[in-house]
């Protein structure tokens, strides 16, 4: 995943990939982090977005972006085409608002469900969009 920023001082904009950042808070000696108690090696980081080849013969993933429509106000269960298994990789946006995933938190997934259990309840007017990598293989 590569982004941009804006340096303060003097205006201009730099991108950093994901290794860059992995390796400012991981230990650069032994090329190593920890991540919910398991140990990586830095080196190992492939970065997509800047085309590292990840097992696609692209380097880049393809991403599926649904639009979630609502027939009344206060829904809170949505259908989704498909079953989605990598629920780390899943972004939830309720008018352009980025959302958290997890039981105790905005929303979660339970096979082709999204349920949806934020701190309001969500409207018929709201746009709400679901994004998640595509893991079907393509024939």
């Amino acid at each position: 995943m590569a982004f941009t920023l804006k340096e303060i001082r003097t205006g201009q904009l730099r991108t950093f990939s994901a290794k860059e950042i992995l390796e400012l808070i991981g230990d650069r000696i032994n090329d190593e982090i920890i991540i919910r108690d398991e140990v990586y090696r830095i080196s190992s980081c492939v970065d997509f977005s800047l085309g590292g080849d990840g097992g696609t013969s692209s380097g880049t993933i393809d991403w599926i972006t649904l639009e979630l429509s609502m027939e009344s106000n206060g829904e809170t269960v949505f259908y989704n085409p498909e079953v989605i298994n990598d629920t780390d990789s899943v972004f939830l946006t309720v008018n352009s608002v980025l959302y958290q995933y997890g039981v105790d938190r905005d929303f979660h997934i339970e096979g082709d469900r999204l349920f949806w259990h934020g701190g309001f309840d969500l409207e018929t007017t709201d746009r709400v969009v679901l994004r998640y990598p595509k893991t079907t293989p393509t024939s």
